[in-house]
């Protein structure tokens, strides 16, 4: 009964969200959307043993299926790190109430599991247990096979729950995981081993021998376990209060940055801002995939036989952040806009903060990023021009274009299907930055000199650094013309 009085609280507050209510057009498209990619799913699973005999005609489908699921693990668990939002509760009202904390936190648990991509891999895994499974092992194989996914992806779903929930006091957490999954993509990429054939020894051995099922039910216990324990350690108001005050220690900047005066002082309150808030944050947790594009890319020969398709890449890889974050820089601030018109601010200083932090992070992306010449070393190069590039002309445009935003952004809510704040400038700015440096670049290569095409594309950038000074007071100048009109705009809630 408590779970049914919890679950009808949460449908309330979701409907009477006034997000829910602002984006409920977008919220039916998307919803449309969501429809025709489930039913494409269902398209796959019916026809992927015909699909796969077609392209491996001397394989069993189902073992060749099963040498696919390790990857399948890999990119659901970058999937959910971007994208699954955790699930939260407002839980002050509830601890003076007779309601056991254990319930409030296996509610908490549960309710991630609603989480509709937790089910959506099964539109395509059950048409294909049905099918192929069942017809070359049995019905219970099939059975226990589908038993095996469900706690894996259910694994998954509390795997980067628990991740998450220590990203911000443990970091460490998420760079390891990180580590490992990219220490496994090189390590298939050079033949050490083959994540294929391993990943089809274990799934295959699950058919053949069924009681292997009880590894991933072990594994699911734990790691569920492990959530309520930590949720529940949380849930006395001492402790939260504990953690409150250790928090404010704990993301009171980066120290290094107070060198650097007035502008290092703004440097760390915007790394408060990202740190501190869901909408920001979301970013932080995108940027490793940005770091890690090129894997999609590199080990292709299709791609790397294009420099077009490498010089995007390399745009993709150093300015990734920079784009993103950038592209809202001044509408983080747009629910206390009005407070900073007010104040006696130096806005050169302001702006330079914003341009110092872009920068940072793109030339620390860059430096991450130089192993990929391990795949040839002619990335190097291109990913070298097109970092100057970015932090040259890109860095200023993001500058320049970013005063067009006009809409609030409420930083408490996720990003996760939420387009509050998102405009069609938004998506229009990008396609300078991401087309010009490939149109630069293609005419030099097609009459075979790319190497001139990577200099005058590095040569751009030079120049935007070297003319820093002017561009940045243009920016300035725009800003005082459209500082009243931003922050019209952003009273609109």
């Amino acid at each position: 009964m408590i779970y049914k009085w919890l679950y009808q609280n949460k449908w309330k507050e979701s409907l009477r969200s006034s997000i829910w209510q602002k984006n409920l057009a977008i919220n039916i498209i998307m919803g449309i959307f969501i429809l025709y990619f489930l039913l494409n799913f269902l398209f796959l699973g019916i026809f992927a043993d015909k699909i796969l005999m077609e392209i491996f005609p001397d394989e069993n489908p189902v073992n060749k299926f099963n040498s696919f699921l390790l990857y399948f693990i890999g990119i659901d668990l970058i999937i959910r790190f971007i994208g699954q939002t955790l699930p939260t509760l407002s839980i002050q009202p509830y601890l003076h109430l007779p309601v056991k904390r254990s319930n409030l936190m296996h509610y908490l648990l549960g309710r991630s599991l609603v989480n509709p991509l937790n089910y959506a891999y099964f539109i395509i895994f059950i048409p294909f247990a049905l099918i192929s499974v069942a017809s070359n092992y049995s019905g219970l194989a099939a059975f226990l096979w589908l038993v095996m996914l469900f706690f894996i992806v259910f694994f998954d779903n509390y795997l980067i729950t628990y991740v998450k929930r220590q990203f911000g006091s443990k970091p460490l957490i998420a760079v390891c995981l990180g580590i490992i999954l990219a220490a496994l993509i090189l390590m298939d990429r050079y033949h050490i081993f083959s994540l294929k054939d391993i990943s089809e020894k274990i799934f295959t051995s699950i058919l053949i021998h069924p009681l292997l099922v009880v590894i991933p039910l072990i594994a699911f216990a734990a790691i569920y376990f492990i959530n309520f324990s930590f949720l529940k350690n949380a849930a006395y108001l001492e402790e939260v209060s504990k953690n409150t005050s250790k928090k404010a220690v704990s993301t009171s900047g980066i120290s290094f940055f107070n060198r650097f005066g007035v502008i290092g002082e703004l440097m760390n309150l915007e790394i408060k801002l990202m740190t501190r808030n869901k909408r920001p944050k979301s970013i932080i947790y995108m940027t490793p995939l940005f770091l890690l594009y090129g894997f999609f890319f590199y080990p292709q020969p299709t791609y790397m036989n294009h420099d077009s398709m490498l010089i995007f890449v390399g745009i993709f890889i150093s300015g990734g952040f920079m784009m993103s974050y950038g592209n809202y820089l001044i509408s983080w601030e747009s629910c206390y806009f009005d407070a900073l018109l007010t104040k006696s601010f130096d806005f050169q200083k302001y702006f330079q903060a914003k341009y110092t932090l872009l920068v940072t992070v793109t030339i620390i992306s860059f430096l991450v990023t130089i192993p990929y010449l391990f795949f040839d070393i002619k990335l190097l190069y291109i990913n070298f021009a097109c970092f100057l590039f970015n932090l040259g002309f890109n860095i200023n445009i993001v500058l320049y274009f970013a005063m067009n935003n006009k809409k609030y952004l409420d930083l408490s809510k996720s990003a996760k299907f939420n387009y509050q704040g998102v405009g069609m400038s938004n998506f229009i700015v990008i396609l300078p930055m991401m087309l010009l440096p490939i149109l630069l670049f293609v005419p030099f290569s097609l009459f075979g000199f790319p190497q001139i095409g990577l200099i005058v594309l590095g040569s751009i950038g030079l120049i935007g650094i070297a003319l820093y000074k002017p561009l940045h007071a243009m920016i300035i100048r725009r800003f005082y013309v459209k500082k009243y009109e931003m922050a019209e705009g952003f009273r609109q809630r």
